[in-house]
């Protein structure tokens, strides 16, 4: 029996797998792949920004699907897979093959766990693992979150993105450490993810991941709290910056569909930096942010 591909990208929070991922959606134009989208926070961003681009996609949020509370979801997601999934327009999407985006904290290395454990070996392999890196938070994520060495463990491909943003020098001892951490990983350089997609793409890459095993994650990570804000009114941008730069280093992460004094706008901070570009109307002006335990500061 065949059985289908997964290809699995993991990376921290900002490091670029939502862009990779819009990129992987216009180059799939009739592949058949589906985008299964985690989400730490409890509400779907990336899902539905996915199937605006003209993908196919499943979000599991609420924490990391390598977690306890969410292996169960996330399996039953991968049976939905095999049974095919209703498209809107009543057709039926019998995928050739299956994308999954793992939270920023997700530590992958109990996949191969999970679908034996579940029986989904039957019906999937992962045919690859890629990890997104940025260069500007790599050293000292290591130091704090051990989940981050396993992305980087279990990764048969490591883009080693936003290199245009960082000194020669950093890139060279990122670089350096990625190779002690996986030796046996290809490291791509890139900027926005914009490579061939078609190395992500292969079916038949070493899938280091299968090798490996890992007991499922706690529920709830002492190192992150998810936030989520709804907006009844449009907001300034200049109060969201303000905002941003009082949370510091406390916020690793913020996006979402908001309604701005300046029209809607899909919102992206990460390593300190800010991105708006205009979307359309959401069915609510929502921003989701995971940051570290504490107060990140008043809209006001």
């Amino acid at each position: 029996m065949n059985t289908l591909p997964i290809w699995l990208v993991v990376g921290f929070l900002g490091a670029g797998k939502t862009t990779l991922l819009r990129r992987l959606v216009h180059h799939a134009n009739g592949r058949g792949l589906l985008f299964i989208v985690n989400e730490f926070s409890a509400v779907d961003v990336d899902a539905g920004l996915i199937e605006r681009e003209g993908g196919t996609a499943l979000a599991v949020a609420g924490g990391s699907i390598f977690c306890r509370c969410l292996v169960t979801e996330f399996m039953s997601t991968l049976t939905r897979v095999t049974e095919g999934i209703s498209l809107p327009n009543g057709d039926i999407l019998k995928p050739q093959g299956v994308v999954i985006e793992a939270s920023g904290m997700a530590d992958p290395r109990s996949m191969r766990r999970l679908l034996q454990e579940s029986g989904l070996d039957r019906h999937f392999h992962v045919a690859g693992v890629t990890a997104v890196v940025d260069p500007g938070t790599l050293m000292k994520l290591l130091l704090v979150l051990p989940n981050i060495r396993g992305q980087i463990e279990s990764a048969d491909v490591i883009l080693l993105n936003k290199t245009d943003l960082h000194a020669p020098e950093t890139i060279a001892k990122v670089r350096e450490k990625l190779v002690a951490i996986n030796p046996q990983a290809k490291i791509i350089s890139c900027t926005y993810g914009n490579i061939p997609p078609e190395i992500l793409l292969a079916d038949g890459l070493s899938a280091r991941i299968e090798q490996m095993d890992a007991a499922f994650g706690l529920c709830r990570d002492p190192n992150f709290e998810r936030e989520t804000e709804t907006f009844d009114k449009p907001i300034e941008i200049a109060q969201i910056e303000a905002r941003f730069a009082q949370a510091g280093e406390k916020l690793y992460r913020a996006k979402g569909s908001i309604l701005t004094t300046e029209g809607w706008r899909y919102l992206d901070w990460s390593a300190g930096r800010l991105t708006l570009e205009p979307c359309p109307p959401a069915p609510s002006s929502t921003l989701v942010m995971i940051r570290a335990p504490g107060a990140v500061g008043s809209w006001q």
